[in-house]
């Protein structure tokens, strides 16, 4: 139920197709017989891959991912360095892509190597381009035990990463907090337009002066990658 509240807040804010989906997808899936589990394929490094019901993680950070071969199985843990990602592929909506990857704090583009996480987390993939859009939702806070961030007192937050083809880690770009309001209220989108200038400065300083605050309020964060595949070269 927690994850169908943040999707639901997220969408309504967000606007974009992805997101629209998964709102489909969990409308879908019928919480009293799967609990937690969804229909989905888990791919291995090794390039193996196996199909059946997935529990999505409860937070980025965990650092398994719990497996059925169907709904009266016994549950399977699989660590997250031995996973790629998985895939939920619910019925009649497209599948919803995550990926095990390490992120960093830094400049997306900058003069030096941002600081990356040593363990790596789930990110689910928003939109791709020349360089992509990840997610990550924290409902909740360490120490908290099993402890949902609305009933803590916390402000439940999603983080969003871009990555590039080149580097096996995505670096933070933007935070958004639950019940902050509008996601492109003006102060927002004065910080969105400071970190573009702070991440593409050295390799697509002209990105800044395409932001546009009702272009990022009709179509979401993932504008970026729109704005820059159309003006940003090749990289």
């Amino acid at each position: 139920m927690r994850v169908f509240c943040f999707i639901f807040t997220f969408i309504i804010n967000q606007h974009t197709a992805t997101l629209k989906k998964i709102l489909l997808l969990l409308i879908l899936v019928p919480f009293s017989v799967f609990a937690n589990f969804y229909d989905g394929t888990v791919n291995f490094n090794d390039g193996t891959s196996k199909t059946g019901l997935i529990e999505l993680p409860e937070n980025p950070g965990v650092q398994s991912l719990k497996f059925k071969t169907d709904i009266k199985a016994k549950p399977e843990s699989f660590s997250i360095n031995d996973v790629k990602g998985f895939e939920i592929t619910e019925k009649d909506a497209e599948p919803i892509k995550y990926v095990a990857m390490h992120i960093a704090k830094g400049a997306f583009f900058g003069p030096g190597e941002p600081k990356v996480d040593k363990k790596k987390s789930w990110l689910s993939i928003v939109k791709q381009g020349k360089i992509t859009l990840y997610a990550a939702y924290v409902s909740s806070k360490p120490g908290m035990t099993m402890g949902s961030a609305r009933a803590s007192g916390w402000a439940a937050e999603t983080f969003f990463y871009l990555g590039r083809p080149d580097k096996e880690y995505a670096t933070l770009f933007w935070l958004y907090m639950e019940g902050s309001g509008g996601v492109f209220a003006i102060n927002n989108y004065k910080v969105i337009k400071r970190l573009t200038k702070t991440h593409f400065e050295n390799n697509c300083p002209a990105l800044e002066s395409f932001i546009d605050i009702d272009d990022f309020r009709k179509n979401g964060i993932s504008r970026i990658v729109d704005l820059y595949d159309e003006h940003c070269g090749k990289n």
